[in-house]
């Protein structure tokens, strides 16, 4: 299924409503809430690439997380359904890539990314927290505070790429983007995971 244009009919209709009448059967509803979060499955996947497939396939991954996200949001828990989604559809996409590391039986390679570091590596304590609403606002805020340090080290062309990056732009459109070549977006996306496995050193230990 495309996700393309979110149906005009829910466009006053807050997540957590959109949420509640999908739980009701409502199929249109949770299309909908599907067209909002695209944008937010792609964000969650791009850092991720999964051994022997693609990033279609981690997006995939995503909206399966996604629609768990939508059949088990418990609204009496006082998290926002953003908050509740994010963590489900990392959570899902995170399992996808170690799954795929596990059957190969051996270091995701090719499928290293930028998530290797600690920046991006959400999948530690908050995807297995999803349920609890206070670890999910407490992950949430030290996950934010791992970002503005690491960006406070990052020159303004280090910034924008990680911020294409994260968008789901590819190293051609990065390059585009930016003015410059490709070769050095992705030397600008090595320098970054070099400063983020600085900063954070104890989540590379073994």
């Amino acid at each position: 299924m495309m996700y393309d244009n979110e149906n005009p009919n829910f466009e006053d209709c807050s997540d957590e409503q959109l949420c509640a009448m999908a739980q009701q059967g409502n199929r249109t509803a949770e299309e909908a809430l599907a067209v909002r979060y695209f944008s937010v499955v792609k964000a969650c996947s791009r850092p991720y690439f999964l051994a022997g497939g693609d990033c279609e396939d981690l997006i995939q991954e995503g909206m399966l997380g996604l629609l768990k996200a939508v059949r088990a949001y418990a609204p009496e828990r006082n998290v926002p359904f953003e908050a509740f989604a994010r963590m489900c559809i990392t959570r899902r996409v995170y399992s996808a890539v170690s799954a795929a590391s596990a059957a190969k039986h051996e270091p995701l390679n090719h499928s290293e990314s930028i998530a290797k570091t600690p920046l991006f590596d959400e999948n530690s304590k908050a995807v297995h927290a999803v349920s609890d609403p206070v670890n999910v606002v407490i992950d949430m805020e030290e996950y934010r505070e791992r970002q503005q340090r690491l960006q406070a080290l990052l020159s303004a062309f280090e910034s924008r790429v990680l911020a294409l990056y994260l968008d789901g732009c590819s190293y051609e459109e990065m390059a585009a983007e930016v003015g410059k070549s490709v070769k050095s977006v992705d030397n600008a996306i090595q320098r970054i995971r070099r400063k983020a496995a600085a900063l954070f050193p104890d989540d590379h230990r073994d």
